[in-house]
């Protein structure tokens, strides 16, 4: 298993409030910043990133409203949780990145490309939520835990009574059980860290309304599948995208189409995996995503990162 399991003393930055981060060292000239999915945090990535630290520095951050990173009266939605992403770029990265994202963190890099190209070298999509198409339907359990979710003050409920009478190593089990397509490929360190890091998060009092806030501001875009379309094609960066034919979240057949409609993207499947490879299979997915950094982007420069400018 690749890399340490025990991720490095987190850090704060403060971006309209306190965000959490962890920071592994890397060579010059190349920064990769990691973005969880909905519900998770930056252990999300705790068997990939210090292979990958390699390549060059990466830091994982924790959204507002997730993991360690309270809310703090931000919005949960993901225009608010796409902001604080790109000011993370702007003053901790501090210069262009290679985002990588998962799940929902993966939408939150499309629309980092999309609408602030300057800031990205590279985009990594692993399982990423894509826009809702006929081509396949995602798992019933999926969809009637979404279908709660959208349902005013009964989604603050039920995630509410989840973070309050569910153990969170048994919520954590679970969410592996649905995920993972083979969730024994999940070891017990893994499990372990997300429940310590579940079990402080469930104490902050908005966190089942981040939680349900960030669903349905999701699902209100893949439910827009031509905006998102649009938003995808306006992206100019190199593209891996890593999919696991298992995935119970987003059909396979979701990220086949994303590169008929893209295609200077590279998609890559891996048959056994569900929805978090980087977890069930490090090895894989680091050996993926190294080839890929070889094949489509130059090598990194030694030289001081430049400054970005600031948004208009």
């Amino acid at each position: 298993m690749p890399g340490a399991v025990r991720p490095p003393d987190p850090r704060t930055v403060h971006l309209d409030g306190p965000v959490r981060y962890v920071e592994w060292e890397g060579p010059a000239g190349r920064t990769f910043v990691l973005v969880h999915g909905l519900g998770g945090s930056h252990a999300n990535w705790m068997l990939v990133a210090a292979g990958l630290s390699v390549h060059g520095r990466v830091l994982a951050l924790d959204l507002p409203g997730f993991g360690r990173s309270p809310l703090a009266g931000r919005s949960p939605g993901l225009a608010s949780l796409r902001a604080t992403l790109s000011a993370f770029v702007r003053e901790v990265a501090g210069r262009r990145a290679v985002i990588v994202g998962n799940s929902m963190g993966g939408t939150l890099a499309i629309l980092q490309g999309a609408l602030e190209p300057h800031t990205v070298e590279g985009l990594v999509l692993t399982c990423p939520a894509l826009p809702v198409s006929r081509a396949a339907v995602p798992s019933p359990v999926a969809l009637g835990s979404f279908t709660l979710y959208q349902v005013p003050v009964v989604g603050e409920f039920v995630v509410s009574q989840r973070f309050a009478r569910v153990p969170p190593e048994l919520q954590v089990r679970i969410g592996f059980r649905i995920l993972a397509g083979d969730p024994r490929a999940v070891g017990e360190e893994v499990v372990r860290a997300h429940a310590e890091i579940l079990r402080e998060h469930a104490r902050d009092p908005e966190a089942a309304a981040a939680f349900v806030g960030a669903a349905r501001s999701l699902l209100r875009l893949l439910w827009r599948p031509r905006a998102y379309r649009h938003l995808m094609a306006r992206v100019r960066a190199p593209v891996l995208l890593l999919h696991g034919r298992r995935d119970p979240l987003v059909p396979v057949a979701y990220a086949r189409q994303a590169v008929v409609e893209n295609p200077s993207w590279r998609l890559r499947i891996f048959p056994d995996l569900g929805h978090i490879p980087q977890l069930e299979d490090p090895e894989r997915w680091l050996a993926r995503m190294e080839a890929w950094l070889a094949d489509e982007l130059p090598a990194p420069l030694s030289e001081p990162a430049p400054t970005l400018p600031t948004p208009a």
